[in-house]
């Protein structure tokens, strides 16, 4: 019985300590189950207003990118970006602060003009909360 409790907490912090998240998915999105993740303007950073995100959510068909914006500043954030049923964008995306893009080998993440994108797929696109500081990450 111990030996199960034993391996049962080992795997739980295995688990945990592995786990990487992805962008929303459009069915997420669509029923506002959205754990945290912001709605924003591409043109202004600004947060849309109820109508657009309304809007936006009716419009949204497929993921299209993550961006990793800015690693340099102090509250790194993954952007996440949609597109219509037409591949257009939406000129808008969803964020939240405080992720990193996933290391690991064969990463699909990509350096483009100081920033990290990734447009291999929401499920390959992963990312990790920071969980060391910002001057341990830069030595890394």
């Amino acid at each position: 019985m111990m030996r199960q409790y034993v391996l049962s907490v080992i795997l739980v912090i295995l688990c945990t300590v592995s786990f990487a998240d992805t962008c929303p998915s459009v069915a997420d999105i669509k029923k506002s189950a959205l754990n945290g993740w912001k709605a924003y303007d591409s043109d202004d950073g600004m947060p849309l207003s109820q109508t657009r995100e309304a809007q936006f959510k009716k419009m949204i068909e497929r993921f299209a990118l993550a961006e990793w914006s800015n690693p340099k500043s102090k509250h790194d954030s993954i952007h996440c970006y949609y597109i219509d049923n037409t591949g257009s964008s939406l000129e808008a995306y969803f964020a939240k602060e405080d992720l990193s893009p996933k290391n690991k080998p064969n990463s699909f993440w990509y350096q483009v003009s100081g920033f990290m994108h990734c447009a291999a797929g929401k499920d390959k696109c992963e990312f990790e909360k920071h969980t060391l500081g910002k001057q341990q990450l830069a030595r890394r």
